[in-house]
């Protein structure tokens, strides 16, 4: 019922249901229910007890195709009716799917029963575990980011029957530069759990629309980050052939994509420097009240590098964007 009434208010196109543990011989009975008119398939027939995967979809908006399933992962190929393009889905086992994806838009979404950074547990240690820096490690690898988001930071809660549970962000959206690219717009929304152990998500993705063509503008502060000089040095590097004129324009446009991720990667701007400005009040308090203490020196010298940066970051970036559009 929660998921019906989620699918109806939000006016959604695509849904999928983790760890739902409906028995397979109520499967059908299950999705007509909550899908009604929609297309639906599961991953019911491999698990051992219950679906594990559902994922419903309106036909007149998407096709979708199986391209491989297990008991924990379905990969799925979704593409829009509208302009054709393609983009996928991803459980788990993300590093193998990196080499099919290649360079399309691809979005991963779901449960990673891992944390990725230290905020996001509400109690317990401050120091990253094993099982994150693995996770840590995969993000790395495959060149995926947090996607543009709004709604609730925790979404898994662990609900005990007295005291004060443990809250967790393990549920996750994320997408690779190409994906930024095609659908710059795209947010994830986190919902409020309910009754439920885990928030529902959903993903925003504008309609196809025909793109004006821009001149070459981008954030310049961008230009002060250790990853822009091998950023422009790659693009710079290929070869393309043509005209001199065509191919100094051909680079410029192969800038666009890496630049753009490279500003979604700072984040909010104004967000970060009120994170960081409050993290150095707080740990400043302490050291009024501990003057001795090597650890909170050694991390105020941190915190207050990093909100210098952020400042003159958020400085240059308001500067600009009050002259010209960027990308």
């Amino acid at each position: 019922m929660e998921v019906r009434q989620m699918v109806k208010e939000s006016n959604l196109s695509f849904c999928a249901i983790l760890e739902s543990h409906v028995d397979v011989g109520n499967l059908s009975k299950v999705c007509k229910s909550v899908f009604r008119n929609w297309d639906w398939t599961s991953n019911g027939g491999l698990c051992d007890k219950g679906t594990r995967i559902i994922i419903g979809w309106n036909p007149d908006v998407f096709d979708v195709m199986v391209l491989n399933q297990s008991p924990q992962v379905m990969h799925v190929q979704i593409r829009f009716k509208i302009d054709k393009k393609i983009i996928r889905e991803l459980w788990q086992e993300l590093s193998m799917h990196k080499v099919l994806v290649g360079n399309q838009p691809w979005i991963i979404m779901g449960d990673f029963n891992s944390a990725l950074n230290i905020e996001d547990k509400s109690l317990g240690a401050s120091s990253i575990s094993a099982g994150m820096r693995e996770f840590q490690n995969c993000v790395d690898d495959i060149e995926v980011f947090d996607i543009n988001r709004s709604g609730l930071h925790f979404t898994w809660n662990q609900k005990p029957k007295e005291g004060v549970g443990l809250l967790k962000k393990i549920d996750r959206v994320l997408w690779n530069t190409h994906f930024v690219v095609e659908y710059p717009s795209s947010v994830a929304y986190f919902h409020p759990y309910r009754l439920s152990d885990h928030c529902p998500c959903i993903l925003k993705i504008p309609k196809a629309e025909v793109c004006k063509r821009k001149s070459f503008k981008f954030a310049n502060f961008l230009i002060h980050k250790p990853d822009f000089l091998d950023i422009v040095k790659r693009s710079w590097e290929l070869n393309v052939d043509g005209v001199h004129q065509f191919r100094v324009v051909k680079k410029l446009r192969l800038l666009k994509g890496p630049l753009k991720a490279l500003l979604f990667k700072q984040g909010n701007l104004h967000r970060k420097v009120k994170d960081l400005r409050s993290k150095l009040d707080g740990i400043q308090s302490l050291i009024d009240a501990d003057p001795s203490n090597v650890d909170l020196r050694a991390k105020e010298s941190s915190l207050t590098r990093d909100y210098q940066e952020a400042s003159l970051d958020e400085e240059r970036f308001i500067k600009q964007k009050s002259k010209v559009d960027w990308l």
